[in-house]
């Protein structure tokens, strides 16, 4: 197993990494077609960077990320690895490649947007302009192990929540987190 930059690897596995979008970004639901990944990774790469961990030229997962606030800021955009290999730290390693990727390129602070369009969490299905601090404070997990969780074990923050963003109650939770050098 080794962590590559995907934008340097053959075409065959930057596709395996555009329908690993398609066949396991489950909730919120993916992209709806592999050539839409494909469009993906390829703005990935072209505006920022990727990173994917391979085994005998199988993509078992990979992170992209795209630079905001002249570079200050690095978004972490999209996070996928494969059902079968999940919580064997792939997750980890790759949001670790991420953070040093980002920090050579000058991040301060690294930032995500993760969706809730599954009621998987309190922030889900309720009105998030009334009250939403308290709601903010309040955001519990549904039992349904949401992301914002594995990324709280890895020292992200909840900064903030766009409501509705994904239709009707079903908004983005943001974190984030700073880079030391």
């Amino acid at each position: 197993m080794e962590i590559v930059d995907l934008t340097l690897q053959p075409e065959p596995v930057r596709e395996q990494a555009a329908r690993l979008l398609v066949e396991h970004f489950d909730e919120p639901q993916g992209w709806q077609s592999v050539p839409d990944a494909i469009r993906e990774v390829t703005h990935i790469s072209s505006e920022g960077f990727a990173r994917a961990v391979l085994d005998a030229g199988i993509v078992l997962g990979w992170v992209g990320g795209l630079p905001e606030y002249s570079n200050r800021v690095w978004e972490l955009h999209p996070l996928v690895v494969r059902r079968e290999w999940r919580h064997r730290g792939i997750g980890r390693k790759l949001v670790a490649a991420f953070e040093t990727e980002a920090a050579v390129r000058g991040a301060l602070t690294v930032t995500l947007g993760t969706d809730d369009d599954s009621e998987m969490t309190t922030l889900s299905g309720v009105d998030l302009y009334i009250d939403l601090p308290q709601k903010l404070a309040e955001l519990k997990d549904l039992g349904r192990c949401h992301p914002f969780l594995f990324y709280q074990k890895l020292g992200f923050i909840v900064t903030g929540v766009m409501p509705d963003a994904n239709g009707p109650g079903r908004p983005d939770i943001y974190m984030s987190k700073r880079i030391t050098r």
